[in-house]
């Protein structure tokens, strides 16, 4: 069971040892500032990436003021949109440092303390979770393709254009995969093959810094909703016909799990809550925005480069969503599992502490919004309407000349 979890954080660190970040269960009594000065490769990434930003930013109040093309300013805006939430994202990461690394302890000291069962048990238990991180690496390897089509299709857009356009023409009109604003001309021969690796750069780090703590999540994820399954599933056989003699010590190292496991999700909601709202708020921007461009972009490159954008997006806040709904559920499962139980053959000094541990789970564990919002699918289907009323009112907007 153990093998498994490092097995994922292994693949995490992955993606955050490329920007110069990881996972440390080391580093717990470290300030942000000791921490900091070990990611230096990181913020030499953070730095090129905001130059970026700082282009594009300048490129919209530029077009804002010179009145250019309403597809062109809302082609730049799903770009930039998730720059920052990259910078939001790796900074957080960063920045609870100490939560990531509790919650990696705690969550390695409930799979050790489970390793001692019997066969039958330890074959369901592992079972349980194969299926679970089975499903978790089916995720990551879609989203890795997703992240890679899209990536190729805004690499290879400039030469689908350039390309054409010369066959016509016979002359050579350079183009970039990104719109910036610099201030030299980029598309000097001298310079554009810099200006063009850097975007392509930028694009490939914003992915990653976006991709990383997003990967760490669902992991989180998973293993919480394992942990808690597991715990309903020995909650339920605490008095059974088979055992009906109450085993008063079984159910407090059981109690102490349950409290363990909902510290977990508070870990978690402290080191991700931020990074979520900002990504919830921006979502249905992005995801009316790209389909918006899918839309009315002629160009056929360009359109499948914002579908693989539109997919990523839609993916990426339904699993969150998906899994804060599958925190909830079987966090609240914990006192169905106790009531299903020969609860009433407990005897009657000892039922208190089941009539307590009863009461707690019928307040569900939850992933918020910085708690605004919990995230579920009921936050999905919201964050889908406003999508959609945001892309009716686009539409209403665009008048092509």
């Amino acid at each position: 069971m153990l093998e498994q979890f490092d097995r994922c954080l292994k693949s995490v660190n992955l993606y955050l040892k490329f920007l110069g970040l990881h996972l440390e269960s080391k580093d717990t009594n470290r300030t942000f500032v000791e921490r900091s000065r070990s990611h230096r490769l990181y913020f030499a990434h953070l730095f090129s990436l905001n130059l970026e930003v700082v282009a594009q930013v300048l490129w919209v109040l530029e077009a804002v003021i010179t009145g250019k093309s309403f597809v062109e300013i809302t082609r730049l805006i799903p770009c930039l949109i998730l720059c920052l939430i990259s910078n939001f994202k790796t900074l957080s990461l960063l920045y609870y440092g100490r939560h990531n690394n509790e919650f990696i302890v705690t969550m390695r000291s409930l799979l050790l303390n489970q390793m001692q069962v019997e066969e039958k048990e330890h074959r369901f238990r592992k079972n349980l979770i194969d299926k679970h991180v089975l499903i978790l690496t089916s995720i990551s390897k879609k989203i890795s393709y997703v992240i890679v089509l899209g990536l190729l299709m805004f690499a290879l857009a400039p030469a689908f254009i350039i390309i054409p356009h010369y066959f016509k023409t016979d002359e050579v009109k350079l183009e970039m995969p990104f719109i910036a604003y610099y201030p030299f001309n980029e598309f000097d021969l001298r310079i554009y093959p810099w200006v063009y690796f850097h975007q392509v750069y930028s694009a490939v780090i914003a992915m990653i810094m976006v991709y990383g703590p997003d990967c760490f999540f669902f992991t989180c994820c998973t293993f919480i909703h394992i942990q808690f399954s597991l715990l309903n599933n020995d909650m339920e056989r605490i008095v059974t016909e088979e055992t009906p003699r109450y085993d008063k010590t079984k159910f407090k190292k059981l109690a102490v799990r349950h409290i363990e496991l909902m510290r977990c999700v508070n870990l978690l909601e402290k080191i991700f809550s931020k990074s979520i709202l900002f990504n919830a708020l921006t979502s249905s921007v992005i995801i009316c925005v790209t389909g918006f461009n899918v839309l009315v972009v002629d160009n056929i490159v360009m359109m499948a480069s914002f579908t693989a954008f539109l997919i990523f997006g839609l993916m990426q806040i339904f699993l969150y969503c998906y899994y804060g709904d599958t925190i909830m559920r079987s966090s609240m499962e914990v006192s169905t599992s106790i009531y299903n139980s020969l609860w009433y053959n407990i005897p009657a000094a000892d039922m208190k502490g089941s009539l307590i541990a009863i009461i707690r789970a019928q307040k569900p564990c939850a992933l918020t919004a910085n708690g605004f919002f919990k995230m579920n699918l009921s936050a999905f289907a919201s964050i889908l309407s406003k999508s959609w009323s945001y892309f009716a009112l686009l539409k209403t907007m665009y008048h092509p000349e």
